[in-house]
């Protein structure tokens, strides 16, 4: 995918967890393309309709713009979508006690968004799925986390019903770079994160064995991933992968 505005072209990828469908994966991500907008989410699968929540997070970053209103602001009303999209019918059996706990705590995810413009981009970021900028030869920027020894099974969440107030701003990380041509951008979320990093810090350069497979379909993209859990290399989780080619 390409777009006819800025110089760059785009590919997404997604793998859901080993033994789940992917309407089950519980990552989300979106492109738009001609506006340079990307993002990639990753719902808490302990939460409740986590899957919809990263779906909304993604969707209306892609659509904003410099409308849209500073971080939290612009979450507020994707709170109120996702309220009214699992709001139960009136008259309904109550949920049994360990299912509306989750309920009324809501849905949590982490967030990646990227705004690519014409020799710049920037990013904002709460949690654990991360931004890669590389050369052929160089890993050049990672962002938020640096090391792979940083993930962890807490990482700062957007909570559904977190109020606004609540989300303070030193959760959300921000940064910009150079988007310097021939470079790439990997939005990826946690455990395709890790193992990037582990890599890295190795002295190796795995963006080579990620940008081999952009080369073939979807099917090896998958095959690829599963090869790669079955050998522990990458821990069985929903993985998505968004790659930004300037």
């Amino acid at each position: 995918m390409s777009s006819p505005s800025l110089d760059i072209r785009c590919r997404s990828l997604c793998v859901p967890r080993r033994g789940h469908r992917v309407e089950e994966c519980e990552d989300a991500c979106a492109v738009a393309l001609e506006r340079g907008r990307f993002a990639v989410g990753d719902g808490a699968a302990e939460s409740a309709y986590a899957a919809l929540w990263a779906r909304l997070l993604v969707d209306a970053f892609v659509a904003g713009g410099d409308e849209q209103p500073a971080w939290p602001g612009w979450i507020v009303p994707l709170q109120q979508s996702w309220a009214e999209s699992v709001r139960r019918p009136a008259g309904a059996d109550p949920l049994p006690w360990f299912l509306e706990e989750r309920f009324n705590q809501g849905a949590f995810a982490t967030f990646l968004g990227v705004t690519v413009g014409k020799g710049t981009w920037d990013a904002l970021a709460v949690g654990d799925s991360c931004l890669f900028q590389t050369d052929p030869e160089e890993l050049r920027v990672a962002f938020p986390l640096t090391h792979s020894g940083q993930f962890d099974n807490s990482p700062w969440l957007i909570g559904s019903r977190t109020s606004a107030d609540e989300v303070p701003l030193r959760h959300a990380a921000r940064t910009s770079g150079d988007a310097r041509p021939g470079d790439r951008l990997w939005l990826m979320t946690d455990a395709l994160s890790r193992w990037f990093l582990a890599r890295a810090e190795e002295g190796q350069k795995p963006w080579r064995q990620l940008e081999a497979l952009l080369e073939q379909d979807d099917e090896q993209f998958t095959d690829w991933v599963e090869r790669m859990r079955a050998t522990r290399k990458l821990r069985n989780d929903d993985t998505t992968l968004v790659v930004v080619s300037l």
